[in-house]
């Protein structure tokens, strides 16, 4: 037995079978040819060996914080942000390419239905036209289809594995369109319609909103922690200059400050991330997706600011 199957075997045990379920729909929706038990325990194994790493670097050079403060970071940041983080990104990234090329996959649907071809055919269609994972998407309903499946279950299923609120909508009102007997290629039209002035809308929204994300990013990101990089560099610089002249005749900044200071860099970050979902997407919860890179980013320019000092 392989490592990876004893520790998929050992997450099984370990975690609770609803996170590793919430793991395994997220999985569905992007290209990750693993099971939930499998991807998390490559995920451990990941966590430990950077552990492992920084713990052998400790030894070898100072670093600007304690090892185990360190690796405490490191199982706090990087686990759950290869655990949530990267499946939680894959599948935004290609709800986000099936919802940019749904609009002219519908079109044509409806334009072929209108030539008199049957629904098989115009799904077939659309698997030949390249449309890149909405062709993936309907040619994996095609073969349920051809299996058995009722062909709304079949289109109900691709809403489900997008990963996306407005495919679900879409393919909703497509599927009641159908079972109340309405013309299929006029529903088709419609929902296309509907998606173009949506897609327009969110746009506008981006537009809308672009000055005051990149105000934020620029003083929560760059700024702040340049500045407060500066200053606990410059008090650095005071402790070692003051250290040969009288005592109280200069005082610098407690021990620990750095710590502190970079503490508070972070969560800085992490609130940015979370205003930055609210103000581009209206939703909290999609900054949460942005905040590790945010902390990342903000420990850089702290670091680099007191390395220029």
């Amino acid at each position: 037995m392989s490592v990876t199957k004893r520790v998929a075997d050992v997450v099984k045990r370990v975690f609770p079978k609803r996170f590793l379920g919430n793991i395994e729909r997220r999985l569905r929706s992007t290209d990750i040819p693993l099971a939930a038990d499998e991807y998390v325990g490559l995920t451990l194994l990941l966590t430990i060996g950077v552990c492992v790493i920084i713990g052998a670097i400790g030894l070898l050079v100072q670093l600007p914080l304690p090892v185990p403060l360190l690796i405490l970071i490191v199982i706090l940041v990087v686990f759950p942000s290869a655990t949530l983080g990267i499946p939680y990104y894959l599948a935004q990234r290609r709800a986000a390419e099936l919802e940019r090329v749904l609009p002219d996959a519908l079109r044509q649907m409806a334009s072929t239905l209108r030539a008199g071809v049957g629904i098989d055919a115009t799904m077939d269609d659309i698997v030949k036209s390249k449309y890149g994972a909405l062709s993936l998407e309907f040619e994996r309903a095609i073969m349920e289809i051809r299996r058995g499946r009722p062909l709304g279950s079949a289109l109900l299923a691709i809403a489900h594995r997008s990963n996306s609120l407005l495919y679900e909508r879409a393919f909703h009102l497509i599927v009641e369109g159908i079972e109340r007997g309405a013309a299929l290629a006029s529903v088709l039209d419609s929902v296309s319609s509907d998606i173009r002035e949506v897609h327009a809308i969110q746009r506008e929204r981006k537009t809308a909103t672009t000055q005051q994300v990149l105000f934020l990013l620029a003083v929560a990101i760059v700024a702040a922690p340049l500045i407060m990089g500066l200053t606990v560099g410059v008090s650095r610089g005071l402790t070692t200059a003051t250290a040969a002249l009288p005592t109280g005749t200069m005082a610098a900044l407690p021990t620990g400050t750095d710590t502190i200071v970079l503490v508070y860099v972070l969560i800085q970050a992490v609130i940015c991330s979370l205003a930055l979902g609210v103000i581009r997407y209206g939703r909290i919860t999609k900054g949460i997706a942005f905040s590790v890179p945010f902390m990342v980013i903000a420990a850089v320019f702290f670091y680099v600011a007191q390395i220029l000092i």
